[in-house]
Protein backbone atom coordinates (compact mmCIF):
# COMPACT_ATOMS: atom_id res chain seq x y z
CA UNK A 1 0.00 0.00 0.00
CA UNK A 2 3.35 2.46 0.72
CA UNK A 3 4.02 1.62 -2.93
CA UNK A 4 1.07 3.22 -4.75
CA UNK A 5 1.68 7.33 -3.70
CA UNK A 6 5.22 6.81 -5.16
CA UNK A 7 3.53 5.20 -8.70
CA UNK A 8 1.25 7.51 -8.51
CA UNK A 9 3.42 10.77 -8.46
CA UNK A 10 5.78 9.20 -10.99
CA UNK A 11 2.68 8.90 -13.51
CA UNK A 12 1.92 12.02 -12.41
CA UNK A 13 5.86 13.64 -12.99
CA UNK A 14 5.52 11.46 -16.20
CA UNK A 15 2.36 12.88 -17.79
CA UNK A 16 3.47 16.89 -16.87
CA UNK A 17 6.92 15.69 -18.75
CA UNK A 18 5.26 14.61 -21.84
CA UNK A 19 2.61 17.86 -21.16
CA UNK A 20 5.39 19.89 -21.26
CA UNK A 21 7.22 18.41 -24.34
CA UNK A 22 3.83 18.89 -26.46
CA UNK A 23 3.71 22.24 -25.35
CA UNK A 24 7.29 23.44 -26.70
CA UNK A 25 6.83 21.42 -29.49
CA UNK A 26 3.75 23.45 -29.98
CA UNK A 27 5.46 26.86 -29.38
CA UNK A 28 8.95 25.96 -31.63
CA UNK A 29 6.34 24.89 -34.75
CA UNK A 30 4.19 28.38 -34.05
CA UNK A 31 7.34 30.08 -34.64
CA UNK A 32 8.33 28.36 -37.35
CA UNK A 33 5.40 28.78 -39.37
CA UNK A 34 5.75 32.71 -38.20
CA UNK A 35 9.04 33.03 -39.67
CA UNK A 36 8.38 31.16 -42.98
CA UNK A 37 5.37 33.19 -43.66
CA UNK A 38 7.27 36.30 -42.92
CA UNK A 39 9.95 35.43 -45.53
CA UNK A 40 7.74 34.39 -47.83
CA UNK A 41 5.94 37.50 -47.90
CA UNK A 42 9.72 40.11 -48.09
CA UNK A 43 10.08 41.55 -51.71
CA UNK A 44 12.62 40.66 -53.65
CA UNK A 45 15.08 43.31 -54.49
CA UNK A 46 16.09 43.53 -57.66
CA UNK A 47 19.88 43.81 -59.06
CA UNK A 48 21.26 45.55 -62.25
CA UNK A 49 23.15 43.17 -64.00
CA UNK A 50 26.59 44.40 -64.59
CA UNK A 51 27.73 46.31 -68.08
CA UNK A 52 28.76 44.06 -70.51
CA UNK A 53 32.94 45.16 -71.90
CA UNK A 54 33.36 43.42 -74.94
CA UNK A 55 36.19 41.11 -75.32
CA UNK A 56 39.46 42.21 -76.71
CA UNK A 57 40.46 41.91 -80.18
CA UNK A 58 43.47 39.09 -80.94
CA UNK A 59 46.25 40.62 -82.42
CA UNK A 60 46.73 39.99 -85.82
CA UNK A 61 49.00 36.72 -87.01
CA UNK A 62 52.54 37.87 -88.35
CA UNK A 63 54.49 35.13 -89.92
CA UNK A 64 57.88 36.58 -89.04
CA UNK A 65 56.61 36.32 -85.62
CA UNK A 66 56.49 32.40 -86.04
CA UNK A 67 60.50 32.57 -87.91
CA UNK A 68 61.74 30.47 -84.95
CA UNK A 69 59.16 28.12 -85.43
CA UNK A 70 60.99 26.79 -89.31
CA UNK A 71 64.69 27.61 -88.08
CA UNK A 72 64.48 25.72 -84.74
CA UNK A 73 62.16 22.76 -85.03
CA UNK A 74 62.19 20.03 -82.17
CA UNK A 75 61.86 17.52 -84.93
CA UNK A 76 64.45 18.24 -87.49
CA UNK A 77 67.23 19.78 -86.41
CA UNK A 78 69.04 19.92 -89.91
CA UNK A 79 65.86 22.07 -90.73
CA UNK A 80 67.03 25.43 -92.25
CA UNK A 81 65.29 28.41 -93.67
CA UNK A 82 68.59 29.93 -95.02
CA UNK A 83 69.31 28.52 -98.93
CA UNK A 84 72.40 27.49 -99.55
CA UNK A 85 73.39 28.10 -103.44
CA UNK A 86 76.16 26.12 -104.69
CA UNK A 87 79.16 28.29 -106.60
CA UNK A 88 78.89 27.97 -109.96
CA UNK A 89 80.92 25.40 -111.07
CA UNK A 90 84.29 27.08 -113.11
CA UNK A 91 85.88 25.11 -115.37
CA UNK A 92 89.65 25.01 -116.17
CA UNK A 93 90.62 27.37 -119.29
CA UNK A 94 91.35 25.08 -122.52
CA UNK A 95 95.11 24.86 -122.93
CA UNK A 96 96.02 26.89 -126.20
CA UNK A 97 97.34 24.77 -128.54
CA UNK A 98 101.60 25.43 -130.13
CA UNK A 99 101.15 27.85 -132.83
CA UNK A 100 101.50 27.08 -136.20
CA UNK A 101 105.04 27.08 -137.87
CA UNK A 102 105.96 29.15 -140.86
CA UNK A 103 108.13 28.32 -143.60
CA UNK A 104 107.74 32.08 -145.73
CA UNK A 105 105.70 34.54 -146.86
CA UNK A 106 104.88 36.12 -149.91
CA UNK A 107 103.18 38.76 -151.44
CA UNK A 108 101.22 39.34 -154.26
CA UNK A 109 98.71 41.06 -156.06
CA UNK A 110 95.28 38.55 -154.63
CA UNK A 111 97.03 39.47 -151.27
CA UNK A 112 99.68 38.14 -149.29
CA UNK A 113 100.43 34.12 -148.72
CA UNK A 114 102.00 32.77 -146.40
CA UNK A 115 103.84 29.22 -146.48
CA UNK A 116 102.63 27.55 -142.39
CA UNK A 117 102.12 24.06 -141.22
CA UNK A 118 100.57 23.05 -138.04
CA UNK A 119 103.86 21.79 -135.98
CA UNK A 120 107.25 21.21 -137.25
CA UNK A 121 107.93 17.86 -139.08
CA UNK A 122 103.92 18.26 -140.49
CA UNK A 123 102.78 18.63 -144.34
CA UNK A 124 103.22 22.59 -144.94
CA UNK A 125 100.52 24.91 -147.34
CA UNK A 126 99.82 28.04 -149.27
CA UNK A 127 97.36 30.26 -146.42
CA UNK A 128 95.96 33.27 -146.87
CA UNK A 129 93.67 35.36 -144.77
CA UNK A 130 90.79 33.43 -143.56
CA UNK A 131 92.31 30.01 -144.20
CA UNK A 132 92.69 27.07 -141.11
CA UNK A 133 96.14 26.31 -140.01
CA UNK A 134 95.23 23.11 -137.09
CA UNK A 135 93.11 25.15 -134.78
CA UNK A 136 94.05 28.28 -135.64
CA UNK A 137 92.04 30.75 -138.13
CA UNK A 138 94.02 33.14 -139.95
CA UNK A 139 92.06 36.51 -139.52
CA UNK A 140 94.88 38.99 -140.72
CA UNK A 141 98.29 38.42 -142.16
CA UNK A 142 100.99 40.87 -143.90
CA UNK A 143 104.86 40.22 -144.52
CA UNK A 144 105.50 41.13 -140.96
CA UNK A 145 103.30 39.27 -138.87
CA UNK A 146 100.05 37.75 -138.60
CA UNK A 147 96.85 37.25 -136.77
CA UNK A 148 95.49 34.27 -135.12
CA UNK A 149 91.90 33.47 -134.18
CA UNK A 150 91.13 30.48 -131.18
CA UNK A 151 88.83 30.25 -129.42
CA UNK A 152 87.67 33.46 -129.84
CA UNK A 153 90.82 35.17 -128.66
CA UNK A 154 93.37 36.91 -131.11
CA UNK A 155 96.72 36.20 -131.08
CA UNK A 156 99.08 38.42 -133.30
CA UNK A 157 102.72 37.15 -133.68
CA UNK A 158 105.96 38.27 -135.96
CA UNK A 159 106.31 36.49 -138.41
CA UNK A 160 110.00 35.89 -137.38
CA UNK A 161 108.90 34.50 -134.14
CA UNK A 162 107.07 31.83 -136.00
CA UNK A 163 109.83 30.37 -138.25
CA UNK A 164 110.77 26.48 -138.27
CA UNK A 165 114.25 26.78 -136.92
CA UNK A 166 114.43 22.96 -136.12
CA UNK A 167 114.75 21.60 -139.99
CA UNK A 168 111.95 20.12 -139.29
CA UNK A 169 112.19 17.53 -136.52
CA UNK A 170 109.83 17.77 -133.77
CA UNK A 171 111.61 19.41 -130.62
CA UNK A 172 112.01 16.88 -127.64
CA UNK A 173 112.06 14.25 -130.31
CA UNK A 174 114.57 11.91 -129.01
CA UNK A 175 117.68 12.16 -131.14
CA UNK A 176 118.82 9.07 -133.32
CA UNK A 177 122.38 8.05 -134.43
CA UNK A 178 124.48 10.33 -135.90
CA UNK A 179 123.50 10.60 -139.72
CA UNK A 180 126.38 10.96 -143.02
CA UNK A 181 126.32 14.67 -144.00
CA UNK A 182 123.74 15.25 -146.03
CA UNK A 183 124.01 16.02 -150.00
CA UNK A 184 123.70 20.00 -150.58
CA UNK A 185 120.70 19.19 -151.83
CA UNK A 186 118.02 17.32 -150.92
CA UNK A 187 115.87 14.70 -152.90
CA UNK A 188 112.92 17.24 -154.34
CA UNK A 189 109.61 16.00 -152.89
CA UNK A 190 105.93 16.91 -153.97
CA UNK A 191 103.66 17.84 -151.09
CA UNK A 192 99.27 16.77 -151.55
CA UNK A 193 97.19 18.50 -153.97
CA UNK A 194 96.05 21.94 -153.37
CA UNK A 195 95.00 23.55 -156.57
CA UNK A 196 92.20 22.56 -158.48
CA UNK A 197 91.62 20.25 -161.96
CA UNK A 198 91.91 23.28 -164.17
CA UNK A 199 94.79 24.82 -162.35
CA UNK A 200 96.85 21.92 -160.64
CA UNK A 201 98.98 22.64 -157.75
CA UNK A 202 100.57 20.92 -154.78
CA UNK A 203 102.12 22.00 -151.61
CA UNK A 204 105.80 22.26 -150.76
CA UNK A 205 107.24 19.48 -148.12
CA UNK A 206 109.18 21.34 -145.10
CA UNK A 207 112.44 19.20 -145.62
CA UNK A 208 112.06 19.63 -148.99
CA UNK A 209 115.42 21.79 -149.92
CA UNK A 210 115.39 22.03 -153.61
CA UNK A 211 115.91 25.29 -155.45
CA UNK A 212 112.83 27.22 -157.45
CA UNK A 213 112.55 25.84 -160.92
CA UNK A 214 113.06 21.84 -159.68
CA UNK A 215 111.37 19.78 -162.21
CA UNK A 216 109.48 16.28 -160.54
CA UNK A 217 106.75 14.21 -161.28
CA UNK A 218 105.40 16.89 -164.25
CA UNK A 219 105.16 19.95 -161.63
CA UNK A 220 108.05 22.57 -161.31
CA UNK A 221 108.87 24.57 -157.94
CA UNK A 222 108.18 28.05 -157.78
CA UNK A 223 108.86 30.80 -154.90
CA UNK A 224 111.71 32.91 -153.94
CA UNK A 225 115.13 32.03 -151.90
CA UNK A 226 115.23 33.67 -148.67
CA UNK A 227 117.16 32.89 -145.68
CA UNK A 228 114.40 30.93 -143.82
CA UNK A 229 113.68 29.06 -147.25
CA UNK A 230 111.85 29.52 -150.03
CA UNK A 231 108.69 32.14 -149.57
CA UNK A 232 105.70 30.97 -151.79
CA UNK A 233 106.87 28.02 -152.36
CA UNK A 234 104.16 25.89 -154.53
CA UNK A 235 104.81 23.42 -157.59
CA UNK A 236 102.64 23.82 -160.49
CA UNK A 237 101.92 22.35 -163.32
CA UNK A 238 104.74 22.25 -165.88
CA UNK A 239 103.34 22.98 -169.41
Amino acid sequence: MAAQPKLIALNVGLAAGLALIAWQGRVRWNEARAERRASLNVPVKRVAPPALVPAQKPPTVQAAAYADVAAKNLFSKDRNPTVIVDPPKVEAPKPMPALPVVYGALGLPSGVKAIMAERSGAASKSVRVGDSVGDFKVVALDLQKVTFEWEGKQIEKSLNDLVDRTGGVTPGAPAGPAAPPAAPVSAPAVGPQTGTPDAPTRACVATDTSPPGTVIDGYKKTGVNTPFGVMGCTWVKDK
